[in-house]
């Protein structure tokens, strides 16, 4: 089994009290295929880890985020079409001002929204790996 490194970004906003996830994609090829998650993705070679999260916020959903430091790293294993892969997940928190998603072009995902960290942990088809770090981190987070 291959490890590789990946970073995540919890995005709060303080005014709402809520945090930003997207509702991936619904590709089978992808890890938790139409599940709330957060954003991010693979390191690329030669890249930092605060570097993928800048790269990977561009590419998905281009808004501001600032105030963006690491808060926990952890093993997660992903069933990817019947195969188990093991992942490192660097995950890191952030704050945007953004509140209005009307405008916000999602380049990956099926859509985005805010929700609490209660709120997400009770829905049906946020990634597991997601409730696991919102219990392990629940107070770094809030």
């Amino acid at each position: 089994m291959e490890i590789k490194d990946a970073a995540k970004i919890f995005i709060k906003n303080d005014k709402l009290d809520k945090f930003l996830f997207v509702l991936r994609d619904d590709k089978p090829w992808i890890p938790n295929p139409n599940m709330w998650g957060l954003f991010g993705g693979a390191i690329e070679p030669g890249e930092t880890l605060l570097d993928t999260i800048k790269r990977e916020l561009a590419e998905e959903i281009n808004i501001d985020v600032f105030d963006i430091k690491k808060i926990h790293s952890m093993e997660v294993t992903h069933n990817i079409q019947g195969k188990t892969h093991e992942v490192i997940g660097h995950y890191f928190i952030g704050k945007t001002n953004t509140a209005d998603l009307s405008k916000t072009i999602l380049n990956e995902g099926q859509k985005v929204a805010f929700f609490s960290l209660e709120e997400i942990s009770k829905i049906k088809n946020a990634s597991p790996s997601i409730k696991k770090l919102i219990r392990v981190c629940k107070n770094i987070l809030v």
